[in-house]
């Protein structure tokens, strides 16, 4: 996981797979950014695996996010991944962008 300013937006690339152990690991990290940035995009690029303890804590993101003023975005996401949000209703929910470019570059 890397982190990075681009365009006055908290970038957040995700590698690997996304579980219970790793997601609050992720989420601690990411929770700390939101002093930085109003906006935070999170890159899935990278993500190979996410189940649904990993997705709870990405939804744990949004409600701190939303709790604290800030905006969260998601981009990148693999067929697989971009399928779960769909089936669970959470495309509805989540600012979801095809690509980190148009996440980055959105009002």
């Amino acid at each position: 996981m890397k982190n990075e300013m681009k365009n006055g937006k908290q970038l957040v690339s995700l590698s690997g797979e996304i579980n219970a152990q790793t997601g609050a690991e992720c989420k601690a990290f990411i929770i700390k950014l939101f002093d930085t940035a109003n906006i935070l995009v999170l890159s899935f690029d990278k993500v190979v695996y996410l189940n649904s303890s990993g997705l709870r804590e990405i939804i744990d993101l949004l409600k701190n996010a939303t709790k604290v003023k800030k905006e969260l975005r998601l981009c990148d996401m693999s067929k697989d991944i971009r399928e779960m949000f769909t089936f669970t209703g959470l495309e509805k929910v989540f600012k979801i962008y095809d690509t980190q470019a148009a996440a980055l570059e959105s009002k």
